[in-house]
């Protein structure tokens, strides 16, 4: 986890995959950047970079974490009249340490939350009647206007 710390505010948190290809690791690279840049324009007052995993088992112990940042994000995207599908999806997996085969939630490579004073404000991607909002886009639109795309939403409240 890497953080630039500031209290309050306006946050950013991105979350990628452990094990992206060069490819994706350069997007990554270029995402950080551009998350930086509107921390020095005073945009957003912190930035931290989280790794998870590509799937996680939807029941059992374990990845706790990235199932309850998933619930977190539904309730955002429930609120916002928004679908975190097909970014967020749930797939029948074989599991190479039980031989079974079992349902599994799989993450995006990359996601974006933005919190405001700890109140979840703001997940990317999301779909909405046929569009999707990337996590470049809501960067771009963060940096453009400082506001947030406008998806009708609510605050989720992690307190």
């Amino acid at each position: 986890m890497s953080s630039s710390t500031a209290p309050g505010g306006r946050r950013a948190t991105l979350f990628v995959r452990s094990d992206l290809p060069a490819p994706s690791q350069k997007r990554c690279t270029a995402i950080k950047c551009e998350l930086q840049e509107l921390v020095c324009r005073g945009v957003l007052d912190d930035i931290e970079t989280v790794e998870w995993e590509k799937r996680v088992p939807l029941q059992g112990p374990g990845n706790g974490i990235e199932r309850d940042l998933y619930n977190e994000f539904a309730d955002w995207a429930r609120e916002s009249g928004v679908y975190l599908a097909p970014f967020f999806d749930t797939r029948l997996c074989y599991s190479s340490t039980t031989g079974e085969k079992r349902r599994e939630l799989v993450m995006p490579a990359v996601c974006l939350a933005v919190y405001e004073d700890d109140n979840l404000v703001q997940v990317a991607p999301f779909a909405d009647a046929g569009r999707t909002e990337s996590v470049e886009e809501c960067i771009a639109e963060l940096g453009e206007t400082g506001t947030l795309p406008d998806t009708g939403s609510t605050t989720v409240s992690t307190v």
